[in-house]
């Protein structure tokens, strides 16, 4: 595979990463950790084991080996083959086990910045009822108090929040599914507030 030469990515390179990231919603975050995790060139196992303890992985039912492939089949993630250092020194060149790096390559950072979390949440209350701002507002400052929240906690504080039956009957799972979809939580044994969440925080608190 050719090394990207230039910063500027086409538009279609782009676009497909966009579309693979689109096709799963489990695996959105999951392939996002990937890309923000090879922006810096380094060998495929470092890699994965640095995307085997990103959080977003517990939504997805791929490993980082699988991803990382996801992404390099797509054009989000360039690999480069090498010869790899951990053989006999007197090793023939033919004899060395081929590995390979990985790096993010500029459709990759593009598409990523697409997906970034904040921004994806500013999409998510455009195309919402004005509303419910307040409730996602709630449910981040709980999630970010005191360990987190459970379910079950969420469903009590918004209660009889009147946004949730106009204009249309939701629940409260609603708004924890939108926001571990965009970042903004994350299950650890209970619901926390991410960093990006405290950034969506901000933005309605």
């Amino acid at each position: 595979m050719d090394r990207e030469t230039s910063n500027a990515a086409a538009p279609d390179a782009v676009e497909a990463v966009v579309k693979r990231l689109n096709a799963n919603h489990a695996n959105t975050l999951a392939l996002c950790a990937v890309l923000s995790v090879c922006e810096a060139r380094m060998p495929y196992r470092e890699a994965e084991a640095l995307i085997d303890a990103r959080p977003e992985l517990r939504l997805s039912t791929q490993n980082a080996h699988a991803l990382v492939r996801i992404m390099i089949d797509c054009g989000g993630v360039e690999a480069v083959e090498v010869s790899e250092p951990d053989c006999a020194p007197d090793a023939q060149p033919e004899d060395m086990p081929v590995g390979y790096t990985v790096e993010t390559t500029a459709a990759g950072r593009a598409a990523l910045e697409r997906f970034e979390p904040t921004r994806r949440f500013a999409e998510t209350l455009r195309d919402e009822p004005a509303g419910y701002a307040h409730v996602y507002a709630a449910v981040l400052a709980l999630c970010a108090e005191n360990g987190g929240a459970t379910k079950t906690a969420i469903e009590r504080a918004l209660s009889g929040d009147e946004a949730l039956s106009a204009p249309k009957q939701v629940y409260p799972s609603h708004f924890i599914s939108k926001l571990e979809t965009v970042g903004g939580l994350a299950w650890d044994g209970s619901w926390k507030t991410t960093e990006p969440g405290r950034q969506m925080l901000a933005m309605v608190g």
